[in-house]
């Protein structure tokens, strides 16, 4: 009787990047399966993009705001997270919220000194300090984020 050779798991190509697709509820926990989902797909598919520390932290900050802000811990309302990388386009991110919305340019300057005190408010600011690009988008219930690849 001839063995069928075992199967491997193929790895994720560099070159056929890595896309990643969630739906989950506005809970931290969820959030946080989510994002360590993202990372650990991002480390497989050997994402050339960077420091993946400063995008875990630029993530972590965009679901919090989403479930914090946006959805108000709400498990009933829903958050999208979207990741691709590829060599030819780099790192995109894409988190959406359930939530009201609101104006990006209406968000205080944390570096201000009256606002350097808050225990709050910086979360944006860092998202804009670790990534390429950052944009807001359907009244701020959408932030797209982006990281260029090295080549």
């Amino acid at each position: 009787m001839k063995r069928k050779p075992a199967r491997r798991r193929r790895r994720p190509s560099p070159a056929r990047g890595v896309e990643l697709k969630r739906d989950l509820p506005a809970l931290p926990e969820a959030a946080e399966r989510a994002l360590q989902d993202v990372m650990q797909a991002l480390d497989d598919g050997h994402c050339p993009c960077g420091d993946l520390d400063e995008v875990r932290m630029a993530l972590r900050e965009a679901l919090n705001n989403a479930v914090r802000h946006g959805s108000h811990l709400n498990p009933r309302k829903r958050i999208r997270l979207f990741c691709r990388c590829d060599p030819t386009h780099g790192l995109r991110i894409v988190v959406r919220d359930e939530g009201a919305g609101f104006d990006p340019a209406a968000v205080p300057d944390p570096t201000q000194p009256e606002n350097l005190e808050r225990f709050s408010g910086r979360g944006i600011f860092m998202i804009r300090r670790l990534m390429d690009e950052v944009e807001f988008h359907d009244a701020g219930r959408e932030i797209h984020m982006r990281r260029h690849c090295q080549p």
